[in-house]
């Protein structure tokens, strides 16, 4: 058997952006067998160009198993796994909140601006305050920008950092194109006793952690729980639009509140768990997440009557600019502090069906240049999973011209960057203006950097402008080993390997990488330790259904997730 996951009963949860990751590693067990022992050696890639500055060659992989961490206040854990009165309850809790349509857009007014807009989101909040009754008893309750929810359990010991939940409100549009191949209305929430499936946009992103992190705290507060540490859940209302209405407020807030490294962990939306083969299973809660750029380039020339053109129109300049970034995609730069390194381990080490050959390429590249390009050469050869080793660029949308018998004065295309983990903003931005000043010196025109910065002095033809829009670096790297981790994977093991799993399947507990951003992005000066996880078994065939058609959530993944944010969060107060 060599392909991942196997025939099982289904089991989904996840997150759109992150499906090419996933789905790239399961090309790497199917195909990775052919490649690496096939004797394919072409060019090897660049190196990278920056210094390794994690796990290096002198330390082994590893992919061990984690001791289990099960605290001593463990009262219903069995009861959300498998009690059938508290599953039809969270089945109904679920569906209901997919059934109000807390829809954004890509640019949405200030909640102050207009709350007829926000109308479902107020509605959403008095189905959590009618739902949870014990929740806003005990706990402060502080809107931030109107919408953002931030809920506060104070603990008995103030000297201790609090625990940050966080979870969004919002989903993404329903395109009513697709109205007609839903298998039921996207907003109906609707249970599906057969599949064992709650159906509905939002109900996977990320709906599914949104109540279950609220589920987990009424069930603690019904049981008497009373925690040493504060716990916060932080509730964003425009993640799908870039936070920068909800996530950012609400980040300004908490910093205000508690500063720097203020916060003890923080827990968002990201990666669960994938059977890497027949019954072996591995966590792979997110700790890093890449950088985000755009650039508006723009070439401006002059008008005039297609019938006396020059050589070349704004329109041509503009194909050859981004003829010539294309032809020149960044290089790949691989370290062994990528966390993909560490699903890739575990399943060297514990798969049954990769030959020597790919274990050996896999487990050995640390300590061999020979491998470790090897190793490189098969992630830059596989579409899904390139993109996790590089910086990526993508022309997204052009303009240029307005009628056939008239020269474009201005042609301006946006190009989108992912950034590396060991590359930057800064290095993003000179290759571009390297290749810019090269098709501007070609042409006789000049080049500006963010409309009045000048290169090359505008001349007699135009210029080319390169303008930065957006800028986001690389997260930081949250650590892998230590108190914090070993608390949280500690949590994932007792709670999977000895409550979800019940045949003796072996489970482990690594990293993973994020092409995309979640709200944590306004939180990095708040905790060192921020991991994007859902405790759910990941069903690959279904992460398509993610921003799609047929959004679902398995029952069974959704109360493993109630189960590690109760657990972790008594985990915590137990052994922090």
């Amino acid at each position: 058997m060599i392909a991942l996951p196997v025939e099982k009963a289904p089991r989904k949860s996840l997150w759109q952006r992150h499906r090419a990751f996933i789905s790239g590693i399961v090309a790497l067990i199917i195909i990775g067998t052919f490649f690496l022992t096939s004797g394919l050696h072409p060019a090897p890639p660049h190196e990278a160009k920056r210094p390794h500055h994690g796990k290096g060659p002198m330390h082994s992989p590893k992919c061990e198993k984690i001791e289990p961490l099960s605290p001593s206040f463990k009262h219903s854990v069995d009861t959300i796994l498998h009690d059938p009165a508290f599953r039809n309850s969270s089945i109904e809790k679920l569906s209901n909140a997919v059934r109000i349509p807390t829809v954004v857009q890509d640019k949405n007014p200030n909640p102050a601006d207009d709350p007829d807009f926000y109308k479902h989101f107020y509605e959403l909040h008095d189905y959590f305050e009618k739902t949870f009754p014990n929740i806003h008893k005990h706990l402060k309750l502080e809107k931030v920008n109107e919408l953002g929810l931030l809920y506060t359990w104070e603990g008995s010991d103030p000297d201790l950092k609090p625990l940050l939940l966080m979870a969004h409100q919002d989903v993404v549009p329903v395109n009513n194109e697709t109205l007609s191949s839903w298998k039921f209305p996207p907003f109906s929430g609707h249970y599906d006793p057969e599949t064992d499936f709650v159906w509905g946009r939002g109900s996977n992103d990320c709906k599914n952690l949104l109540i279950a992190e609220f589920e987990a705290i009424e069930q603690l507060l019904i049981d008497g729980f009373k925690p040493n540490r504060t716990i916060v859940m932080s509730l964003g209302f425009d993640e799908e639009a870039s936070g920068t209405l909800g996530a950012a407020s609400l980040a300004s807030f908490l910093h205000e509140r508690y500063g720097d490294d203020g916060i003890y962990s923080i827990i968002d939306e990201g990666e669960g768990i994938m059977e890497v083969d027949k019954d072996v299973f591995v966590a792979t809660p997110i700790n890093a997440e890449k950088g985000y750029v755009d650039f508006e380039v723009s070439i401006l020339g002059h008008g005039g009557h297609s019938s006396v053109p020059p050589d070349h129109t704004t329109i041509g300049i503009a194909s050859e600019l981004i003829t010539e970034f294309e032809a020149n995609p960044f290089d790949y730069e691989f370290e062994f502090d990528n966390p993909i390194y560490g699903l890739l381990t575990c399943a060297a080490e514990h798969s049954k069906s990769l030959s020597k050959d790919v274990k050996k390429t896999i487990l050995g590249a640390p300590f061999c240049p020979r491998r470790k390009d090897k190793l490189v050469e098969y992630i830059s050869n596989q579409s899904h999973l390139r993109s996790l080793i590089r910086t990526t660029q993508a022309v997204d949308i052009i303009n240029g011209g307005v009628k056939a018998n008239a020269l474009p004065e201005t042609t301006r295309f946006l190009i989108n960057h992912r950034i590396n983990l060991h590359s930057s903003v800064a290095e993003v931005i000179e290759r571009n203006i390297e290749y810019a000043k090269k098709i501007a010196e070609k042409y006789g025109y000049g080049l500006s950097k963010n409309g009045d910065d000048y290169i090359i002095p505008e001349t007699d033809l135009g210029h080319i402008d390169i303008t930065l829009l957006r800028e986001l670096e690389p997260a930081p790297l949250s650590p892998s080993s230590g108190p914090v981790w070993d608390i949280l994977a500690g949590t994932i093991q007792d709670v999977f390997e000895n409550g979800v799993l019940q045949n003796n399947e072996e489970f482990y507990v690594t990293t993973g990488l994020f092409s995309g951003n979640t709200d944590t992005k306004y939180y990095w000066n708040l905790s060192k330790n921020i991991y994007r996880f859902v405790g759910s078994i990941i069903d690959i065939d279904l992460l398509k259904t993610l921003h799609s058609v047929n959004e679902h959530v398995d029952v069974p993944g959704h109360l493993s997730a109630i189960a590690f944010v109760y657990e972790y969060i008594v985990n915590v107060n137990e052994y922090a």
